[in-house]
Parts: structure tokens; sequence; C-alpha cells
């Protein structure tokens, strides 16, 4: 009986965490929406890619070529997604014009990066890496044994250089994303925590003694069957903001002690000094942030864990 009280209680607490963290990635998404934040990021990383000190123009000048306006959803916006083989045309068109002969060799491509370095239309830290990706791609070719390899061209071989240039650059814009995601869900956990009063302290206590609040929790939890699904990438503010107002709505449904309005959700100071009561209160309350700042998709797959485990642990009823 203890031990299927532990895993119920279990089950609610992690079902409340996930709760949680669905609005704050809820609330996430509408702020990076409402801010164009993984436009912006993306815009950074690639100006770091080609050096915008030196030259804002070439940056520019990708950014309104004719290949990058079916990317823009909202003209005031910058694309959230560039594909590789996008930037690196765009690039090259940039460099070697689309019909010039010195597209055909990569003599003649060399070349060309040369002539572009020498107009200022690309700097010397893209040129060098130009020609270090043109020089690879001439290895290639004498290290191809059969002919079908050696006629490929000699730009689409650079261009796939380029596209993977572009793919490793991203890696790291990905990585800065993610860094600064963490830290406002963790924010946005902290924001949410202290204003719905969620403290896992109180909360553990409440489901341990109240066995129909338990059992109430536990049957949202088991209802809980959908992952968290991928829509939130590409995310409308409407649809961020009603996922906010859902799983803000459904936590506070369930009867748990949730809110400052009750006074019974306050530090008490029974039986111990008041300030015992508000440090645990605290505690409890940065708990809970630590927990959903974790985000929804590492807590729906403990969920369903702890549930599989509750499940296979029931024994059937007697029928006698």
């Amino acid at each position: 009986m203890f031990g299927s009280t532990v895993l119920e209680v279990a089950v609610g607490v992690v079902f409340v965490y996930l709760s949680l963290s669905l609005v704050c990635t809820a609330a996430n998404e509408l702020i990076a929406s409402l801010v164009a934040w993984r436009g912006r990021n993306l815009a950074t990383g690639i100006r770091n890619l080609l050096n915008y000190r030196d030259n804002e123009e070439l940056f520019r000048g990708i950014y309104s070529h004719a290949l990058f306006q079916s990317l823009y959803r909202d003209r005031s916006k910058l694309p959230s997604y560039i594909p590789p083989r996008t930037f690196a045309l765009a690039l090259l068109d940039r460099v070697v014009p689309a019909g010039s002969a010195a597209r055909n060799s990569l003599d003649g491509m060399r070349g060309a990066v040369r002539e572009a370095a020498a107009q200022k239309v690309i700097d010397k830290q893209v040129s060098d890496t130009l020609l270090v990706l043109i020089d690879d791609a001439e290895n290639a070719i004498k290290e191809t044994v059969t002919d079908v390899g050696k006629a490929r061209t000699a730009f689409s071989l650079v261009q796939e250089r380029v596209e993977t240039w572009f793919n490793d650059s991203m890696e790291r814009v990905a990585g800065w994303y993610k860094r600064k995601t963490q830290a406002l869900i963790f924010a946005l956990a902290l924001v949410f925590t202290f204003a719905l009063n969620v403290d896992s302290i109180m909360i553990t206590k409440r489901l341990s003694s109240d066995t129909t609040l338990r059992a109430a929790v536990i049957g949202a939890a088991e209802k809980s069957a959908q992952p968290p699904g991928q829509e939130g990438v590409e995310a409308r503010t409407t649809a961020a903001y009603q996922a906010i107002v859902k799983n803000q709505t459904a936590l506070q449904s369930l009867g748990l002690p949730l809110g400052w309005a009750d006074r019974q959700n306050w530090p008490q100071g029974e039986g111990w000094p008041l300030y015992w009561d508000w440090l645990s209160k605290v505690m409890g309350l940065l708990v809970t942030a630590g927990a959903a700042s974790l985000g929804a998709p590492f807590w729906f797959d403990m969920l369903s864990k702890v549930v599989s485990v509750r499940s296979a642990g029931e024994k059937p009823k007697s029928s006698g």
C-alpha cells in the first residue's frame, strides 16, 4: 500500500511539472513569435559567417536575393529557416554570377573569387574560405576514381562544400539559440511558479494525505497520452497564447493547492517559527521552477515511465 501511494504521489507531482512546463514552453513560443527571435538569431549567425563587420552589403545582398524571397512569410520578419542549398546558391551567385564562364572550371571560380574580393564584393575572410573550399573540391576530383564522379561540374562540387560550411556554422547558431531559450524558459518558469504558487513541497504533502485529490490528478495524468507536438517550432501567436491558457486552466482545475487567493496556501507557522514556513515555501517554489525549466518532452517521458511502472505494479481486483 505504501509503495502504491508513493508511486501515485510521484505520478501527480510529475504531471504538475509537465503541465507547468507546457505553459512555459507555450509562453516561450509566444515571445519568440512576437519578437521574431529565430529569424534574428539566424541572421546574426549568417552575419558572423560573412564577416559582416567588414561587409554588411554582402549580407543584405544575399537576403534580398531572388531565391530568398519565398522564405519570407511576413515581410516585416526575417526568415526563421534557410535551406543550405539556397544560401550556397545565393552566395555563389554574388561571386560567380549565373551564366558566367567562370563557373565551368575551378580555375575560373578561383579567379572570380579573387576578383570579387578585389572589388569588395566579399572580404578577405570570405574569399579565403571560398578558395579553401575550391581547393578541397579539386582534391576530391583527383581522388575520384569513377568517370561518373569526375563528370560532376566544378560548380556543383564547390556548392556542396559551401553548403557544408553553412551547416557547420548553423550548428553553432542552434547552440546559441538553445542557450537563450533555456535561460528564457527558466525565467518564465520562475514567473509562472511564483504567480501560481506551485509549491512542490505543499503539493506533495497534499497528494500524500488526500486520496480523492490524488485519484483526480492521476486520472488527468493518465489521459495525457499524447506527447507534446512539434507545432511549437512554428507556433503562431494565437496558438501559443491559447496553449498557455489551456494548460494553466487545466492545472488550476484539479483542486491542487495553487494560487495565493486561498490563505491556506500561505505559510501558517504552525508548530515552528513562521520564517521556517516561508523558507519551506520558497524552497518548494524554486524546486518547481527548476523542474519545469527541464521542458515538456522530458516530463512527458518521465510521466509515461512512472505511469507504466504504477500500472505494472497494480494487482487485479478479486472477483470474490
